[in-house]
């Protein structure tokens, strides 16, 4: 489940998600500790089709945002040693797009100025453009207040 979740958080930060309108999240907004629910659902092909999601992992995680140079960077809280860059100017700009044999869809919403979402679904597509299956990861996220 922790590989999975990275992968997702990893895919997220070098992605990007969108947002559907109303306050925009800001790299301010984000900088310093969160608590997140981490939900992870699956959907694989059979016969040609694409099967509904599983039912969900669910796990819970700290993360943390800071700001080195001007630039954005997270991680697990345990591991700030080994940060990744968040382009959240990416989030809004590239909310749907493919790359090799994923399609991603990705979008990023504010909740409130101490909570934040962010939903990811890649679809891993055969060379016909057809699902293969599908990993939809949602984050949901409360300040950690000190």
């Amino acid at each position: 489940m922790k590989r999975i979740a990275l992968l997702g958080l990893a895919c997220f930060a070098l992605s990007g998600c969108g947002d559907e309108g109303g306050k925009k999240i800001t790299e301010e907004m984000l900088l310093g500790e969160w608590n997140c629910t981490v939900s992870t659902q699956e959907a694989e092909s059979k016969n040609g089709k694409l099967q509904d999601f599983s039912e969900p992992e669910i796990g819970e995680y700290k993360y943390i945002f800071i700001k080195k140079d001007g630039q954005l960077f997270w991680n697990l809280s345990s591991s700030k040693d080994n940060l990744m860059p968040f382009n959240l100017e990416d989030f809004y700009k590239r909310p749907e797009y493919t790359v090799d044999d994923r399609q991603r869809s990705q979008k990023i919403e504010y909740l409130s100025n101490d909570s934040f979402s962010m939903t990811a679904i890649y679809t891993t597509i055969d060379k016909n453009n057809k699902p293969i299956s599908k990993i939809k990861d949602k984050l949901v996220c409360e300040r950690i207040k000190e």
